[in-house]
């Protein structure tokens, strides 16, 4: 509701400001007294297709969050059309919205897509590499993960090849309070955010359903605050599943991000330090550029 409420504001102040967005430009042509910036599509494209394309290519030649409005005057797009394909990219998980300024910023899942054929020709990227390393140490299945309004959301998964595994599939989500990765990505958020988040979910809850305990979410929260992860024993969501949630570095992600294991809580639980132990190792390997004394996505 909150996007939904961000669109429709971003609607109206374009109406006002006269810029046309709200008129049909389905024709693409140039708009009076101001060059073309981007190529009209060709006639044999299928629109949304193309004009999707495109929204994800602005966002890399803007390299910076953007409205509604903004995209669609560079693009010189309809603005029912860009709010629909930007309202669709944030759901799948490829836009993050930011509802304090009502901008959108591709998430990780972006960088992700189509990353094997790449690895193919130029190597793998540290990312990836990240997450296959993950999933070797442990013998688990190891995810990537952001938010999405009130889920998490794996951008990449590494399955296991045991027979008693966590199987998860890149997309799926799972409800932002009562998994590992979810409260993992809590912990910028204030106290008082959470307790909003909590009053919520818990008035939405469905019948079979427990009530999540804010004490005992906070308390999940400040510990990873302090200590950058979080091992939860049993998965409400999974039922005999363990599973390890690490943040990661904030400066090399435009969105938080975490890393998690996952697997049966027989197989975890005995190695769970260790596996801490050689998450952050792999993290520091991975994403932080020693050489050069700074952090690099």
């Amino acid at each position: 509701m909150e996007l939904m409420a961000g669109i429709e504001r971003d609607r109206e102040e374009a109406t006002s400001s006269g810029d046309g967005l709200n008129q049909p430009q389905d024709n693409m042509q140039e708009s009076p007294g101001r060059p073309a910036k981007w190529e009209a599509l060709p006639l044999n494209v299928v629109k949304s297709t193309g004009r999707t394309m495109q929204i994800l290519e602005y966002f890399d030649h803007h390299q910076g969050p953007a409205n509604i409005a903004q995209v669609a005057r560079a693009l010189d797009y309809p603005q029912s059309s860009t709010s629909e394909i930007m309202r669709s990219l944030n759901v799948l998980g490829y836009l993050a919205y930011n509802n304090g300024d009502r901008t959108f910023m591709p998430t990780s899942r972006v960088r992700l897509l189509g990353s094997w054929a790449l690895d193919q020709l130029h190597g793998e990227d540290r990312l990836s590499s990240l997450l296959r390393k993950a999933n070797q140490i442990s013998g688990q299945t190891a995810y990537l993960a952001i938010r999405n309004k009130l889920a998490s959301q794996y951008i990449q998964v590494a399955q296991s090849t045991t027979s008693l595994r966590l199987h998860l599939t890149p997309g799926q989500k799972r409800p932002l309070l009562r998994s590992a990765s979810g409260r993992a990505l809590l912990k910028n958020l204030s106290d008082a955010e959470i307790s909003k988040l909590v009053r919520r979910i818990n008035a939405e809850r469905l019948p079979e359903e427990s009530i999540i305990c804010l004490d005992a979410l906070l308390a999940d929260v400040n510990f990873i605050r302090e200590n950058g992860y979080l091992y939860i024993e049993r998965s409400e969501i999974s039922p005999g599943a363990a599973v390890i949630a690490m943040s990661l570095p904030e400066n090399v992600f435009p969105v938080p991000t975490v890393i998690g294991i996952g697997g049966a809580a027989e197989v975890i639980a005995p190695q769970k330090e260790l596996l801490v132990q050689r998450l952050r190792e792999l993290v520091e390997t991975h994403l932080l550029c020693r050489d050069s004394g700074s952090q690099a996505a």
